[in-house]
């Protein structure tokens, strides 16, 4: 086959294997994540290599396997000094995949928390996607923690898992955290999160073979490769979808490849809106990538959501670029093809009964602190904890992680659950016991409801340094300093969603949010403006680069101005979209 213009898409039905990226040749030598192919003539199994890290005759896993060991939820790592050198410890993230954010049980949610000091480095990470993560994992750990983490008990009738959580297949199935707890509207959309994260798990059994099986299990070959939903090389990219609620998008509807919203008449669900290929990743310098919000296709019913999902995903799988991993997303997939050729193809191929209509306007993204009544038998409420971008732990001052376990210990029947945001909901909460779970946040340092500043409530930031390999800047240890900042100019109970990432991938979302800020260089930041509250609009660049005093100072001018010169009393993001980058830029008048 003659090689392919540099301009032209390689995917699985034009192009040969040897055209496509190592990556790729990489997931079709592996025989469903089984091999690890070191050369063309080498291969040996991912299990040897965790056998050697847990028996501490390796410090890492190799540069090849580390691209199979992303499907199992793990992310290889090492220690970033500040210049961004990786010269520290070799370290590992693990991420557990967590359908539509819960609900976790107690036991789960303890489980988790005695895994966080037993092999990591006594903190859970809560996600953007609602999972958990676990930083500073060391190789001789990884086993025990990835058992640790499947033998949770499933009383909820679900059981925790790392697979899939990472890599070319879909990631965490998201839904709002309030889809059957919202009073005036309960309903049953994670279900339907559930039901796609079941079908669209990998079905290879090396995930069993490598981590939960004992010597007497061991084998040297794979027990089933078979992936009938993904095939032999997997999904170009990861692939991600999101159930909204009709009031509350959390999770950021437009930014997922897959996106369902409820169409409700008279409390009655009539059917979902579709929408497809969002994503908020690009690389800098690169004018073809670009984050890009989710296309409206149509309406589905209940019956065929779990249709249109795995017909999109096969979609994706034929016509996905798969030498190029910059160009990979279904977003760059579906615009290649056209909207209208991917319509006919659900209706006439897969048989989707997509209905033509006008999309219903969708709902704000919600902050879901404070206490709120459950649609429920019986006078219960469910609580929004506000846990700084997600880390669970305990510090001098504010003990998060110790009140979560308190409060979970001794609560009967409460549940947990994860937000988009990154805080926790405590649900099912007899009002009986209201007074006493906000006596134990007190007790341990932890600010709730109105203590918080508005300017924190929806301010989020992903890990970056020093651990993630692609950071190019702090976040998460950088953004509580510039709020802090903020609330000393006076700033703090100004109503503007802030999120911040390291690098150009944007897993907090800064491209939706109304100020977002995303890193470009060891102290160079791009600051963006006028993001809309529901999700529907992206931010656009007020500042191609900033260095942190310039950010900082940038940050306290468009805030002061969102206060004081927004005199039609705007939302933040259509105050900062509507306003010209000369006026945001004016200085203040003393």
């Amino acid at each position: 086959m003659a090689v392919k213009h540099p301009h032209e898409p390689v995917t699985l039905e034009n192009a040969s294997v040897e055209e496509m990226s190592t990556g790729e040749r990489l997931k079709l030598a592996s025989e469903g994540l089984f091999y690890v192919h070191s050369t063309h003539e080498s291969r040996h199994t991912m299990r040897s290599e965790i056998d050697a890290l847990s028996a501490r005759e390796a410090e890492t896993i190799t540069e090849h396997a580390k691209e199979i060991a992303k499907h199992f939820g793990i992310y290889k790592q090492r220690e970033r000094n500040e210049s961004g050198k990786k010269d520290g410890d070799f370290i590992f993230m693990v991420r557990v995949k967590n359908p539509a954010g819960g609900e976790l049980t107690p036991a789960q949610w303890l489980a988790l928390d005695a895994v966080a000091d037993r092999y990591a480095d006594g903190s859970l990470r809560l996600t953007a996607r609602q999972g958990v993560q676990f930083h500073y994992v060391r190789g001789h750990n990884l086993r025990s923690i990835i058992r640790a983490i499947n033998a949770s008990v499933s009383d909820n009738g679900y059981q925790l898992t790392t697979l899939g959580a990472c890599g070319d297949v879909n990631r965490n199935t998201v839904a709002s955290p309030i889809d059957d707890l919202d009073a005036e509207l309960p309903l049953d959309s994670h279900e339907l999160a559930h039901a796609v994260a079941r079908e669209m798990a990998p079905r290879s059994s090396a995930y069993y073979q490598v981590f939960l099986a004992d010597q007497n299990g061991l084998s040297v070959a794979p027990l089933n490769s078979d992936e009938p939903i993904y095939g032999a090389q997997y999904l170009p990219r990861k692939f991600k979808v999101g159930f909204a609620h009709p009031h509350d998008n959390s999770v950021d509807l437009l930014t997922q490849d897959v996106g369902f919203l409820p169409r409700v008449n008279g409390g009655k669900v009539t059917g979902y809106d579709l929408y497809s290929g969002g994503g908020m990743g690009a690389t800098h310098n690169q004018a073809a990538t670009m984050p890009l919000l989710a296309l409206y296709l149509g309406v589905v019913q209940r019956e065929q959501v779990l249709d249109a999902v795995r017909a999109i995903a096969a979609m994706q799988r034929e016509h996905g670029e798969r030498r190029n991993r910059r160009a990979a997303r279904w977003k760059y997939t579906i615009r290649r093809i056209g909207v209208d050729a991917v319509k006919e193809t659900l209706r006439q191929r897969f048989g989707i009964a997509l209905a033509e209509a006008d999309p219903v306007a969708l709902p704000p993204v919600r902050d879901h602190l404070g206490w709120h009544r459950e649609a429920r038998d019986g006078d219960y409420r469910y609580a929004g904890i506000l846990i700084p971008n997600g880390r669970v732990r305990d510090d001098a001052t504010i003990k998060y992680r110790s009140a979560v376990r308190r409060i979970v210990e001794q609560v009967e029947g409460i549940g947990v659950r994860i937000t988009p945001n990154q805080h926790l909901l405590l649900t099912h909460v007899p009002a009986s016991r209201r007074e006493w779970v906000e006596r134990m946040l007190a007790e341990h340092g932890v600010p709730f409801d109105g203590a918080i500043p508005a300017i924190r409530r929806l301010a989020m930031a992903c890990p970056a340094k020093p651990t993630c390999g692609l950071a190019m800047t702090h976040a998460e240890r950088a953004l509580p300093r510039y709020l802090a900042e903020l609330e000393h100019e006076g700033l703090g109970n100004v109503d503007v969603m802030i999120r911040m990432a390291g690098c150009p991938n944007s897993c907090s979302r800064p491209p939706t949010a109304e100020i977002g800020i995303i890193g470009y260089g060891k102290n160079d930041y791009v600051l963006m403006v006028g993001g809309a509250r529901d999700g529907s609009r992206l931010a656009r660049v007020l500042y191609p680069r900033l260095s942190e005093k310039e950010l900082i100072g940038a940050l306290k001018h468009l805030v002061r101005a969102i206060r004081d010169r927004n005199q039609n009393q705007l939302s933040a993001g259509d105050y900062l979209d509507q306003t010209p980058d000369t006026e945001l830029k004016r200085p203040s008048v003393s």
